[in-house]
């Protein structure tokens, strides 16, 4: 058997339904900047630099079928993790522009007193916040 080597994760898509705040949440709570704009015809893609990976975020020309889950339910993708310098400015501008957080920013003493905070996006796709 061949072994394969994954060398990197290459990005992380989100299938977005209210592109206008979906820019406003990922440019002006996280402070990311979009690097590219493609128009493939049916969809666009919106592309923003992680560190070591991109972030696409899909604007669908044609209405699509909204599908929301728990972050409890079984079978389906639950968060993406993100480290940042400083949680508490990032729950700042959650609560000024009405973001939803799932979870304050707390010390998790199974994880090494790791602080975390859940944060959800206009798509309701969980994130999950690391402080550095």
């Amino acid at each position: 058997m061949i072994i394969i080597k994954v060398l990197a994760v290459d990005h992380i898509t989100i299938n977005c339904c209210n592109i206008k705040e979906t820019f406003d949440f990922y440019e002006n709570v996280l402070g990311l900047n979009r690097i590219d704009t493609i128009d493939l015809g049916d969809h666009v893609l919106h592309l923003y630099q992680l560190p070591g990976a991109k972030l696409e975020l899909i604007e669908y020309k044609n209405e699509q079928k909204l599908v929301k889950a728990s972050n409890t339910n079984v079978g389906v993708y639950r968060h993406f993790a993100i480290r940042v310098d400083d949680i508490e400015e990032v729950k700042k501008r959650c609560e000024k522009a009405g973001f939803g957080i799932n979870l304050e920013p707390t010390a998790i003493p199974q994880l090494n007193g790791q602080v975390v905070m859940l944060i959800v996006d206009p798509n309701g796709v969980e994130i999950e916040i690391m402080q550095a």
